[in-house]
């Protein structure tokens, strides 16, 4: 026990002295350095390179790289591990159109650690309140909510622009398998439980309802009659009547009727596009009878669709890609082969106070603008009328601060995105690569609002670079599932997916492989059964071989022949 101990702490010494340099040569020096045992001496001479090099990045590699000749245990440290079957699946979806970040813009994932402590909660509640949600929904659902409760209250400026906090999130599956409604709903019932849920405008509404409610210059015809609880939530839906945050569970239907002309919601297009931009205010008589202006618009979305609903409008080059409306939205979209069979509990799961504490904190921290609603007597037809006159004081703003190195990680990010735009086939990512840099800062922002005084540090940024990234994948995957043939029935499917997994696999040097591996890392869609009946049949036919042994009693399966 005595020896596994040691050994232990010897193991979390090398990583942490690996992750101690990782940072450094990023560019990022953490605050106190760890014990560190016989690493010591060693991250010594690199921190002093490091403040001689000024943080510049090429001059430490040179340092270290000189370090590793005469040193074969740093060299041993900071060699890249050999390639698990969960890197070359990373890597082949890489390669699947979706270039990787250069080098020198990729952050280590440690860096964006505790940069939001509510996220990390949520992310846990969500994935056990909604077990078969696919995994990237969770993060985002929780990234909407922070942005209802923002409410334009909060921004960074950028000479004379500001940036804001709103997000249009579509979260895109297959219908049924992967539980978007019900994820979605988490984050509702989480607003609710905060006590904010009048910061949600109406499940359904024609945009002249929305922008009329959204002037908040009208009250209900019997609200002299109400309880005096319902009076006062109205007051507060007014004081905040400008920014509203817009849940559609049937989005892609929505979408539908938004794309074709004429309908009672294709102005929505316009007023989205319009108001991504949290314009001063708002106004527009076509819509809206009467011209009601916005005061300080602020719309963020969350919606639920399927790659179905987008086939007939968003093919390769279609102008669902150029036209400006849609690169504003972040598009979640769940592999086919990655759904979970995983049952609710039976048991009550309750929210964590410690979500509902801090949006409330947050909310309260943030301002909240004044609404008085003031009585007016007046004479109708001899008869005293009760008439009421809205008083709204002017929403607050908060501007947010960012250090040198958090603004200078997002200026290459955004950098790389535009140099990767020359070398597509296409134009259908410019629009969505050219914003998503922006994206990633609204996200910033409402990570240190929300937990760090409104100042925006490394570890945000890295956090939401992180998000970002995700969200590029998941731009790929839909594009990969709006264009791809259906025409194969789905044994031949499977068949000519299994050859091609087994023959990369095969050339990165993964010689074999189980049906559970398989499944669990690529096939999801496919019971064991099904898979396993599959690649029998294959070994029957030559295809591919079988090998018991004591590790794998139900056989690994490599290929024979390559098939093309």
């Amino acid at each position: 026990m005595v020896g596994e101990s040691i050994d232990g702490h010897v193991q979390r010494q090398r990583s942490l002295a690996r992750a101690y340099i990782q940072q450094l040569r990023a560019g990022q020096r953490p605050e106190g350095r760890p014990e560190l045992g016989e690493w010591e001496a060693v991250v010594q001479n690199i921190e002093r390179a490091y403040e001689k090099s000024h943080r510049d990045p090429g001059g430490l590699e040179l340092v270290i790289d000189a370090l590793m000749s005469q040193n074969q245990a740093l060299a041993e440290l900071l060699a890249p591990p050999p390639p698990s079957l969960d890197d070359v699946v990373r890597a082949e979806r890489s390669q699947a159109g979706y270039p990787e970040l250069p080098e020198d813009v990729c952050l280590p994932a440690e860096m964006g650690q505790q940069a939001c402590r509510f996220l990390e909660v949520y992310e846990r509640f969500s994935r056990a309140a909604s077990p078969e949600g696919y995994d990237d929904f969770h993060v985002f659902c929780g990234v909407w909510l922070l942005s209802v409760v923002a409410a334009r209250r909060v921004y960074l400026p950028l000479n004379m622009k500001r940036i804001y906090t709103n997000v249009m999130i579509a979260l895109c599956a297959r219908t049924s398998l992967f539980a978007k409604s019900s994820t979605a709903l988490v984050a509702k019932d989480v607003l609710y439980a905060a006590g904010l849920g009048y910061l949600l405008g109406p499940d359904r509404a024609s945009p002249a309802k929305l922008m009329s409610d959204m002037a908040g210059n009208t009250l209900p015809a019997n609200y002299a009659e109400l309880p005096v609880e319902k009076q006062e939530r109205i007051r507060m839906r007014l004081a905040m009547a400008g920014q509203r945050g817009l849940f559609f569970d049937e989005f892609g239907k929505f979408v539908q009727g938004m794309l074709k002309k004429g309908s009672t919601t294709s102005d929505f297009s316009e007023l989205f596009l319009t108001l991504d931009a949290c314009p001063a205010e708002y106004e527009n008589s076509t819509i809206a009878r009467g011209g009601e202006p916005i005061q300080k618009p602020y719309l963020p979305l969350l919606g639920s669709m399927t790659p179905a609903n987008l086939k007939e409008n968003a093919r390769s080059g279609a102008d669902f890609w150029t036209d400006g409306f849609w690169a504003r939205f972040s598009f979640i979209a769940a592999p086919a082969d990655q759904y979970k069979d995983q049952p609710l509990d039976a048991r009550e799961l309750q929210i964590p106070t410690e979500l509902v504490a801090t949006l409330r904190n947050w909310h309260w921290r943030l301002g909240i603008p004044d609404c008085q609603i003031e009585p007016v007597r007046e004479e109708v037809a001899g008869k005293g009328a009760a008439r009421y006159r809205i008083v709204h004081s002017e929403l607050p703003e908060t501007a947010c601060t960012i250090t040198r190195d958090a603004y200078d990680a997002w200026r290459c990010y955004r950098s790389a995105l535009k140099r990767m735009l020359v070398d597509f086939p296409h134009e259908d990512f410019h629009g969505s690569y050219i914003r998503l840099p922006e994206t990633a800062m609204r996200m910033a922002i409402l990570m240190a609002s929300l937990e760090n005084q409104n100042h925006i540090d490394m570890r945000h940024w890295a956090k939401a670079q992180e998000l970002a990234e995700l969200l590029r994948k998941n731009l790929h995957e839909l594009y990969r599932q709006v264009n791809c043939s259906q025409s194969l029935s789905d044994v031949a499917r499977a068949e000519d997916e299994i050859i091609r997994k087994l023959g990369y696999l095969a050339d990165k040097g993964v010689a074999s492989i189980t049906v559970a591996q398989l499944k669990s890392s690529y096939l999801k869609a496919y019971s064991l059964k099904d898979l396993r009946e599959i690649m029998d049949s294959m070994v029957r036919a030559g295809v591919l071989r079988k090998e018991v042994t004591p590790h794998a009693l139900s056989g690994k399966y490599s290929l024979v022949t390559l098939v093309v």
